[in-house]
């Protein structure tokens, strides 16, 4: 019965024209890119309108891109009384029962001779009086919506929710560290979400995040580039010789590749997983040291969220099962909390860790 995919976004609509319309042109090429359904894409008004074989399909691929708040599937009719109460009519017939309940809900763009509650109130009788349903306004078992704008009204019965944020890649490039923990991947996609496109750099000691970054992949519109670092050498050499300052300077060394990294790809930052006070190389004092490693900024994400808030993230990813649960067997017993650039810079030199780093950056590929 449904023809038409409605899709709405959120914050773009509050932009000026000029940007709104580059935000817009973004998101139509993220639903050309990740619809898996044959559509013709019509953008008026401040909406997006999908026409396609398969509205519901379609709206299920476009609720998972980045800028959409919802989608709905929907049949489409003119703004004519008469056409709306025989659309909804017959949507309410394939969906409500006797045994149910029901409210309309109508919102209206332009002018017209009949005022929204009106719209409800016409169509609203001829429901009850086609399908015996009763009316619950406040707590119903099944909703009509009519969305009329202009000459065009779309009728329709659920609305399915968006990710929201903003088009992927419409703010430009950042590197992200990426391990199997639960908070790197979700500072990447909150990062993803804002319409920022990633590139992963994941420091291997014995696992690799293929997984992981699949399920970045579904919010993205094309394979995320990723660096895969061997970092088992560099990181044994670094507990040699920092001691309790050794998580210190494997976050300073991780910085450091990221920059040149970032560099190369023509990125403006780095995001990484931190969370203040989680670990001992997260508490302010370390992380003004660790954040001098780079010249670039840094984008942290999850710094003052709960860990149960995380954890949320990591979950609607689809990524909180995919965690390694194996600790980091370079970890000092007690870890400074306080380090001083001085003794810091001071290790690293003794380390060579600007060699190090070259050497590593030599063996890289990327994916």
């Amino acid at each position: 019965m449904y023809d038409t995919t409605i899709v709405r976004y959120g914050e773009i609509f509050l932009k000026s024209e000029y940007v709104k319309r580059m935000l817009e042109e973004r998101l139509i090429e993220s639903i050309k890119l990740k619809s898996k359904v044959p559509h013709k894409i019509i953008r008026k008004r401040h909406r997006i309108y999908i026409e396609s074989d398969d509205p519901d399909r379609a709206g299920e691929d476009i609720a998972n891109i980045f800028g959409v708040t919802s989608a709905s599937a929907a049949v489409k009719t003119t703004a004519d009384m008469s056409e709306m109460v025989e659309v909804s009519v017959n949507l309410a017939k394939q969906n409500i029962k006797k045994e149910n309940t029901f409210a309309v809900r109508a919102t209206r763009t332009g002018k017209h001779e009949f005022s929204s509650m009106d719209i409800e109130s016409e169509i609203g009788r001829s429901i009850q009086e086609a399908t015996n349903a009763s009316v619950n306004l406040d707590n119903p078992d099944k909703t009509i919506f009519i969305e009329v704008r202009d000459e065009d009204a779309f009728v329709f019965d659920k609305k399915i929710p968006g990710v929201g944020g903003l088009p992927y890649g419409s703010q430009g490039k950042a590197v992200a560290l990426i391990s199997r923990g639960i908070d790197s991947p979700a500072a990447a996609w909150l990062m993803m979400k804002r319409g920022c496109r990633i590139i992963g750099v994941h420091f291997s000691l014995d696992s690799n995040i293929e997984h992981i970054m699949r399920k970045l992949e579904e919010h993205s519109i094309h394979k995320i580039k990723s660096y895969n670092i061997g970092f088992s050498e560099v990181l044994n050499e670094i507990s040699k010789s920092a001691g309790k300052y050794t998580c210190v300077i494997c976050k300073r060394t991780m910085l450091r590749i990221a920059e040149r990294i970032a560099r190369m790809e023509g990125a403006h930052g780095i995001v990484t997983g931190d969370n203040l006070g989680q670990v001992a190389s997260q508490t302010l004092d370390n992380l003004e040291v660790v954040s001098a490693a780079s010249d670039i900024p840094i984008y942290r994400p999850l710094i003052g969220m709960d860990k149960e808030e995380i954890i949320g993230v990591a979950r609607k990813i689809g990524t909180y099962d995919l965690q390694s649960t194996k600790l980091c067997k370079f970890v000092p017993r007690k870890p400074s909390t306080k380090a001083r650039s001085e003794e810091i810079e001071r290790i690293e030199k003794e380390i060579g860790i600007e060699d190090l780093i070259d050497k590593i950056l030599e063996e890289t590929s990327c994916e």
